[in-house]
């Protein structure tokens, strides 16, 4: 559904990133990999996998586009 996202970090921590794209601020789980990639960043393009289940829905983005298929697997 979302391929990525492109906008401006307003919120950081080591689980997850909130990310704003046309006023609109984003909940993205992240891994530790991309936070660190994002530690002194404060605008992100961050590719992102929608993961939909009975009772939730959670969005996780990555850094490099290679890297959310490799750990959803």
């Amino acid at each position: 559904m979302f391929g990525y996202l492109n906008g401006k970090i307003t919120y950081k921590s080591p689980t997850y990133i909130y990310v704003e794209c046309g006023g609109v601020g984003y909940h993205v789980n992240i891994s530790l990999n991309t936070f660190t990639k994002l530690e002194d960043k404060n605008e992100v393009k961050i590719f992102t996998v929608l993961q939909v289940r009975e009772d939730d829905m959670s969005l996780y983005g990555f850094y490099e586009e290679d890297e959310r298929f490799y750990l959803l697997i």
